[in-house]
């Protein structure tokens, strides 16, 4: 008899993520915890992996409908399964679905308020991408920069798109969300512990199509533990409604 494989359980919800590409990390719960979801009816989570942002969405904004996209087809068996075992499952729909597909999901004039999504960023220089979590963190069709520029013809006007990814990509990112017409929203640069790099960024564009918004933004920073395995207060402030330890 084969083993049961267990899955990764949170507070209101649980995810298998053995067969998908990307598992449960902390990448994926601190920009699902993070994104400012206010007056987010529509989403799309890109990448979905085993559909752990998507879920995240849908506990954290209770009126609004989530698409999550993903190239993988056992990443969408998996979510799939993970959103017909949550509470939300009327709220949630998994796609097998090219970024550059999206807009067949939409109805002629519609759009989604936000986009979330941690996105490949391991440009890995290889030709041939040989496991399914090499693929979806090579970058390919799916960047963080690709994701910006796709995100300009879905969004609604206002709309915005969340992501996490390495701190080095970061102001070339932002110059080149300038250049596309995003304007900064919010931006929280994350370490391990106290001696450590901010190794990751997470950051929320709005999209203005055209308008410019000159405001400035403050800075926020997030350490993660204050030792070994002991959550910081902010860590645990942000994600304390997920994650049963805290």
């Amino acid at each position: 008899m084969s083993k049961t494989l267990s899955r990764f359980r949170f507070k209101q919800f649980s995810v298998s993520h053995h067969r998908s590409a990307m598992k449960v990390g902390v990448d994926g719960v601190l920009i699902g915890c993070w994104a400012d979801t206010e007056n987010a009816k529509r989403i799309l989570d890109v990448g979905t992996g085993c559909g752990l942002i998507a879920l995240i969405m849908a506990q954290r904004a209770p009126e609004a409908f989530i698409d999550a996209i993903d190239v993988d087809p056992p990443s969408i068996e998996e979510a799939s399964e993970n959103i017909s075992a949550s509470p939300w499952s009327d709220r949630l729909r998994a796609v097998l679905c090219n970024y550059s597909d999206v807009r067949s999901l939409l109805k002629d004039g519609d759009g989604y308020d936000l986009i979330v999504s941690n996105p490949p960023y391991f440009d890995s220089g290889v030709v041939e991408i040989v496991t399914a979590r090499e693929k979806a963190r090579h970058q390919g069709e799916l960047s963080p920069l690709s994701l910006l520029i796709g995100s300009k013809d879905i969004l609604k006007q206002g709309g915005s798109v969340a992501m996490v990814f390495p701190s080095e990509l970061s102001s070339a990112l932002e110059e080149e969300a300038r250049s596309l017409g995003y304007s900064l929203m919010r931006k929280c640069l994350v370490r391990g512990h106290e001696e450590a790099p901010y190794k990751r960024v997470l950051i929320q564009w709005k999209y203005n199509k055209g308008s410019s918004d000159p405001l400035h933004v403050p800075l926020d920073y997030l350490t993660l533990e204050s030792s070994i395995n002991i959550p910081t207060d902010e860590y645990r402030s942000l994600c304390k409604d997920f994650y049963l330890k805290f």
